[in-house]
């Protein structure tokens, strides 16, 4: 039976926290933290500068682990899985818009939202057409052959946005969404 079935949290944070060695000691990122969404909710986190809200996306994106508590996405909890996994689940179920958006420069748009279902395994034209599809649903098809440079800030931001929900996301993340500056 799939943990959907079950109606399984997509995600679950229970007493998650981070802790970070500092000079002076430990600093404490986060938490820690209870948090639970299931399927279909939007939730956004909102907070000063340096209250965590960038960690806590990074542990629920398992992109860190926690110094205490558990982190499960979909059931599984992240702790016990091995790097490959957490690759393959970052892959396959999580869409993340950094904040920096993270794309690569010499690929071009399309190259960059293809890149997921590529490095999955996917065959390429299956992937670049999927792509395509993404960068019609943010308005930018017709920017597809350009290179991050050759785009404004928002066309960058957006081609990440398309980028995170290409293929079989459940969870999509994003680190200040609207908060983008041009570099």
């Amino acid at each position: 039976m799939s943990a959907q079935a079950l109606d399984v949290p997509i995600l679950a944070l229970e007493g998650a926290g981070r802790v970070h060695p500092g000079r002076g000691g430990t600093v404490r990122a986060l938490g820690p933290v209870d948090l639970t969404l299931r399927r279909g909710e939007l939730v956004a986190i909102m907070g000063p500068s340096g209250s965590g809200k960038s960690t806590l996306l990074a542990l629920s994106g398992a992109l860190d682990r926690p110094s205490e508590g558990r982190v499960r996405l979909d059931g599984r909890d992240l702790a016990l899985l091995a790097p490959s996994e957490l690759a393959r689940l970052r892959r396959r179920f999580v869409g993340y818009v950094f904040q920096d958006l993270n794309l690569l420069p010499g690929l071009t748009a399309l190259e960059n939202v293809s890149l997921p279902l590529e490095l999955d395994g996917a065959r390429l034209v299956a992937a670049r057409d999927e792509a395509r599809a993404a960068l019609e649903r943010v308005r930018l098809a017709h920017l597809a052959d350009r290179f991050p440079e050759e785009l404004s800030g928002g066309e960058q931001q957006r081609v990440a946005i398309a980028r995170a929900f290409v293929g079989p996301r459940a969870l999509l993340l994003a680190d200040e969404p609207t908060g983008r500056s041009t570099p």
